[in-house]
């Protein structure tokens, strides 16, 4: 057996299946190759053994006393091959393709526990790599650091585009318990607001993302005192436990976070001030933006995507500032 080493696994098959059905034809079939491929297999086996495997005879082939003393060696060669075939699909199924997504950390609070539900669901091995959007987002896809991204602005180029997911329509204020902004009935004026101390929280790990109430303030000539910029929730929460300072968000999901985790109360002002902070141009526009084409993701990653972002904005309520948590 020893001079088996010029043959290859194809040969020993070729050997192992004639030997079960002595049919040259069927074993052709089987393999999905010419005969004239099984003829030069079985040539190179009697070669490196030197001796005859099989004697042709009319009605097909005739097995030799080698080919009976060798085929329950090569057998097991086969079936121990085969073995580790599956072993090495099995331990693929384990491997997860690795999607990256950069997205704001003000919107990414459940996007990761919903896109690994779906993809549970799907039977999809993802490991989703979620990391904050920066301002050379743009490159970072066309490099392939990022495959897909939520972002401030829109990208429609030759290798990127851009979708409008939704846009910041209404706001919600949040501050510590028993502050005073919490004592009138109703906030009425954005004045009442940039009376206090504000803390800006969305966009700023981006240079050119403004927060709304400060695009309002330098548009109207209003003086606002913006005492901290912050991008994480956690620093959000101490700031306003440790202070009168005032923030303004438009994500659902940041503002529970906040409540429930945090000594932070809130309310949605009224439609009517939400209106006039967005017409001085500072509105949040949110888009997905993915490569044109070699998108290596199934097409539900995007849509799930898509579907947290617009669900998770706070909507208009209507009529007057309603208390959220």
């Amino acid at each position: 057996m020893n001079n088996l080493s010029t043959n290859s696994l194809f040969d020993i098959q070729v050997f192992v299946l004639l030997y079960e059905s002595l049919n040259a034809t069927a074993v052709s079939q089987t393999l999905g190759v010419p005969s004239s491929k099984i003829s030069r297999s079985l040539k190179s086996l009697r070669h490196s053994l030197n001796a005859p495997l099989f004697f042709r005879k009319q009605q097909g082939f005739e097995r030799s006393d080698l080919a009976n003393d060798i085929y329950p060696k090569m057998k097991r060669i086969l079936d121990l091959a085969k073995y580790c075939e599956r072993i090495e699909l099995d331990n693929n199924s384990f491997l997860s393709q690795e999607i990256v997504i950069a997205c704001p950390p003000t919107l990414s609070l459940n996007l990761l526990s919903h896109l690994q539900k779906k993809a549970s669901e799907e039977s999809h091995q993802y490991l989703f790599h979620l990391k904050s959007c920066t301002s050379n987002i743009a490159d970072l896809i066309k490099q392939q650091h990022v495959d897909i991204a939520v972002t401030y602005s829109a990208y429609n180029t030759e290798q990127l585009w851009s979708e409008l997911i939704d846009k910041s329509g209404a706001y919600v204020l949040v501050a510590k318990h028993g502050h005073p902004i919490f004592t009138v009935d109703r906030v009425t004026d954005i004045e009442q607001i940039l009376g206090y101390p504000y803390i800006s929280f969305s966009g700023n790990e981006l240079n050119d993302a403004m927060d709304p109430l400060e695009s309002y303030a330098l548009d109207s000539g209003r003086e606002i005192n913006i005492t901290a910029k912050v991008c994480f929730l956690a620093d959000l929460m101490l700031q306003l436990e440790q202070s009168d300072a005032v923030a303004l968000l438009s994500h659902k999901d940041a503002i529970e976070f906040l409540c429930q985790r945090g000594n932070i109360a809130s309310f949605q002002l009224d439609d009517e001030l939400s209106h006039q902070i967005n017409q001085r141009n500072g509105q949040y526009h949110f888009y997905l933006t993915q490569m044109r084409k070699d998108q290596n993701y199934s097409g539900w990653v995007a849509e799930e995507i898509r579907n947290y972002i617009a669900s998770n904005m706070i909507s208009e309520k209507g009529g007057q500032d309603e208390k959220v948590a």
